[in-house]
């Protein structure tokens, strides 16, 4: 059995795999980092964005409740078949570099991965598995949060999300606005650098994306933690 943790900017994703197959999976709130699973893990794979004082509690939290040490990904230059466009690989935030693993696994050719999440997240994939960059945008909550804080007499509620006509109430136009933002985001970049690419989407706004976008691709919502499956085997497999 192994834990697999993918710790986010809200929430920490986890599931537990046995002879890849998800016998048990959850989330948790942000600080909440480390699950608990009902089967004792054998080892323990983490995905993090978290700051290196929160990754070295979960270490600490790891072994004193099951005596092991944690793996942690890291960006790279080049793993499972993909290579990195940075100057410095490390930069590279290791929920995009597992993203980009786990599409481009599944399209094995050119790819466009979108990662709907706290932040969306546009990356590019050629045939050959070079990254040719991308790009990171305020998510939804995040856009909602900042017009909230910055706009004194802009106050909604409730209203569909899944809609872009334009909106014929506060609450309709701001909703209906920031969902034609991301669409657009996306649109865009698929339409200047996209030719020939595959569209891969995760996170979890990833499937109304999707749908919104209206130009196919499919949705897989544990990207980041099959990414993470991929590297950890390729690593082991390497001896690292």
């Amino acid at each position: 059995m192994i834990l697999q943790m993918d710790i986010g900017n809200s929430a920490t994703k986890w599931r537990l795999r046995d002879a890849g197959r998800t016998v048990e999976q959850g989330v948790v709130e942000a600080g909440e980092i480390l699950p608990e699973p009902v089967m004792q893990p054998a080892a323990v794979w983490v995905a993090s964005v978290a700051d290196s004082d929160s990754e070295a509690r979960l270490a600490a939290l790891s072994l004193q409740r099951w005596d092991l040490e944690p793996w942690f990904a890291r960006s790279s230059a080049a793993a499972c078949g993909i290579a990195n466009s940075y100057s410095e690989p490390q930069r590279m935030g290791v929920d995009r570099w597992l993203a980009m693993i786990a599409a481009y696994g599944l399209v094995g050719g050119a790819v466009c991965v979108v990662d709907a999440g706290s932040a969306l997240t546009i990356d590019f994939l050629d045939t050959a598995g070079r990254h040719r960059g991308g790009y990171i945008l305020p998510g939804m909550a995040m856009m909602e949060r900042a017009l909230l804080g910055d706009t004194a007499r802009v106050r909604f509620g409730e209203a569909p999300r899944d809609r872009l006509e334009p909106g014929n109430s506060t609450e309709s136009a701001v909703y209906n606005g920031l969902q034609l933002a991301q669409v657009g985001a996306v649109a865009t970049a698929m339409e200047r650098f996209g030719s020939g690419c595959a569209l891969v989407f995760g996170g979890g706004k990833g499937e109304l994306l999707r749908q919104l976008l209206g130009q196919g691709g499919r949705y897989e919502p544990q990207l980041v933690l099959d990414g993470l499956e991929q590297l950890a085997v390729a690593s082991r497999a390497m001896g690292a």
